[in-house]
């Protein structure tokens, strides 16, 4: 048992598949993008989550082109969804699905204001929002001293929104940013494996084993 709810995101590959569940991770996010497709076909994204036990099984998709999405939601059977940045608000009530995560990047200039601009905007159309400050390469100690944006500024969008927060964590920050924000949950990523069926995982064992419940 984890002490917050955590989600794995971009998972390419079994081996990732297999270690979040055995953490007993929430969600496993498969990315369903154009470029994540071109790693992981859907046939075999569908073997995966078959295969799996344990985790809700969350699409990651652009929701471009409603029609396709839903394709790809009726095919791998998904009833969890992660819409990325850009997708229109439009798009998001044509969606056969039960949960809909909205993520939405930050940037360095992003401002409190504009962040709680865009979360108002699709707030009705969403069950959460997963802010990702690893795109920008903005950490939790460049947090602490800025003023667009800042620790201070996000505890109180996480009193208000239901947040994951998907961040460059480790065993130095992961519970001082929990504590901190006391957000819904983290948002940790898969990635490649260095060969077939191996993959290091030693950074993310000292945050799973931080957040494990003694």
């Amino acid at each position: 048992m984890l002490k917050t709810t955590v989600k794995a995101s971009s998972v390419s590959n079994l081996t990732d598949a297999r270690y979040f569940a055995a953490w007993h991770v929430e969600w496993l996010g498969f990315d369903l993008t154009y470029e994540g497709l071109k790693t992981l076909p859907l046939a075999e994204v569908k073997e995966i989550k078959d295969w799996i036990e344990g985790p809700k099984i969350v699409g990651e998709l652009d929701v471009l082109d409603v029609t396709e999405s839903q394709q790809i939601i009726d095919f791998l059977a998904l009833e969890y969804i992660q819409v990325s940045m850009f997708t229109p608000v439009e798009h998001l009530n044509s969606l056969t699905v039960s949960s809909i995560i909205k993520e939405v990047i930050i940037e360095s200039t992003t401002t409190a204001a504009e962040l709680k601009v865009h979360l108002d905007t699709y707030f009705d159309y969403v069950d959460y929002f997963s802010l990702n400050f690893d795109k920008n390469n903005i950490d939790w100690k460049s947090l602490q001293s800025s003023t667009n944006l800042n620790a201070s500024h996000l505890k109180q969008i996480c009193k208000q929104y239901e947040v994951f927060i998907s961040m460059d964590l480790n065993a130095d920050n992961t519970n001082d940013l929990l504590t901190n924000l006391n957000p819904t949950g983290i948002s940790v990523k898969g990635g490649i494996e260095e060969k077939v069926g191996f993959k290091s995982f030693d950074e993310l064992d000292e945050v799973f084993e931080l957040l494990e419940e003694e």
